[in-house]
């Protein structure tokens, strides 16, 4: 019996199917590159965060170089009803925005965010913007040296996202499940938003950067206890932000 070539099946390439067509369409909306979901610059990115180290149906891996990036992949999969994980810039320390949906659950979109380490000063508000991904060397060199004292406190290991809530925050970046950037802080943004980001800190969106003040020590506590009406105030804060629950995550889940 003679076989035509023609009559077997062909092998799909990487980028074949959903996957491939998910790549084909976030590639132009960011800056920074988008992996293949089996491959291995895909594997070298989950392997930062080991709490999200095996995703069931994992489209892609984006690695986003600012906020905007992560806005992007967000409105993507927002549109395409795909769930997001933000992966810990943070090596092997657990996940720091959302939780990892669970077998069987909806399409997943990885996000690192890395690659969003940029560090700038603000003179005239005596702050300093910080990506998550970036180092508290680069931002202790950033801080102003017309007063070294305070920038002692910026003097640690690790990157921005090891110490978050360590110094005192005058605002932050989060992308909420909508897509939307929010600049949140005391008398800017959100105030239901913001209060939920001070609350719990990482329950609230993908955060991306940080304002922080090196001369004022006072750190942000998190709330320990919740009242009903607190749990019924966060949970309204996080359905209007992220209607179609895109990031997914519980009040109280460890991280």
């Amino acid at each position: 019996m003679t076989i035509d070539p023609q009559d077997l099946p062909t092998r799909r390439g990487p980028r074949a199917g959903r996957a491939g067509q998910a790549a084909a369409e976030l590639e132009p909306l960011v800056d920074g590159p988008v992996h293949a979901p089996h491959s291995a610059e895909a594997a070298v990115e989950l392997a930062v965060d080991p709490a999200v180290a095996a995703l069931p149906r994992l489209l892609a891996v984006v690695g986003a170089t600012s906020t905007a990036d992560v806005a992007a992949a967000v409105g993507w999969a927002t549109m395409h009803d795909v769930g997001v994980v933000a992966l810990d810039p943070r090596p092997h320390r657990p996940a720091l925005a959302t939780a990892v949906p669970t077998a069987g659950s909806k399409p997943v979109l990885a996000v690192s965010r890395s690659r969003i380490d940029g560090v700038h000063l603000d003179r005239a508000a005596w702050t300093l913007r910080a990506g998550v991904g970036a180092s508290w060397p680069a931002v202790y060199r950033a801080a102003p040296e017309e007063d070294p004292a305070p920038r002692t406190l910026l003097h640690r290991p690790g990157l921005v996202a090891h110490g978050v809530g360590s110094v005192t925050k005058r605002g932050v970046v989060l992308v909420t499940g909508d897509g939307t950037v929010h600049h949140l802080g005391a008398g800017s943004g959100d105030p239901e938003l913001w209060w939920a980001y001070r609350a719990q800190p990482e329950r609230v969106g993908i955060l991306t950067e940080v304002v922080l003040d090196p001369w004022d020590t006072t750190m942000l506590q998190r709330r320990t206890a919740w009242s009903a009406g607190e749990r019924m105030r966060f949970a309204d804060v996080m359905r209007r932000h992220d209607p179609f629950g895109t990031l997914t995550r519980s009040i109280g889940q460890s991280g």
